[in-house]
């Protein structure tokens, strides 16, 4: 039972990066759609897919964080964030499941825009402010404190 304080976050990976988003910005998770690539976007725009009837933007999280635009993996999902006029597909290796996060926890690691974004909060910004503040509740999760989550996990389930 998740304390006083606590999150939840939906886990996700883009390449080595573990990431916590919060699950009050998600609106679902889903194999990728097709893309339309969009000129001059920025290299982790990938382009605009359809989610349920509405062009959405879809964001490459890895290259955001600072890795080499590449072809997505086998297990790649979208997930759909809601962002204030509509809504923005996050492009991740995968999707880990729900975790519960204590504040204290969250205060030992870096937002994930804080911590990355490697040049990209310019064009970010003026793109979409309200994607910035969604990622900006995001964090970057550390092995060692996801080796933790997924051990009360197990236990949890068992």
């Amino acid at each position: 039972m998740p304390g006083q304080g606590s999150r939840c976050f939906l886990m996700v990976k883009a390449r080595a990066w573990m990431c916590a988003l919060p699950l009050e910005d998600v609106e679902e998770t889903m194999r990728p759609l097709p893309i339309t690539p969009v000129s001059s976007a920025p290299a982790f725009v990938r382009g605009v897919s359809l989610v349920r009837g509405q062009s959405a933007p879809v964001v490459d999280l890895a290259v955001l964080l600072g890795g080499e635009p590449g072809a997505p993996g086998p297990t790649a999902r979208f997930v759909s964030l809601r962002v204030v006029g509509g809504r923005l597909a996050l492009e991740v290796d995968a999707v880990l499941g729900l975790r519960w996060l204590e504040q204290a926890a969250l205060d030992e690691v870096p937002p994930l825009l804080r911590a990355t974004a490697h040049g990209h909060l310019d064009s970010l910004g003026s793109l979409d402010g309200q994607l910035m503040a969604v990622l900006d509740a995001a964090h970057l999760v550390p092995e060692d404190l996801w080796a933790r989550l997924d051990a009360s996990a197990g236990k949890a389930s068992a």
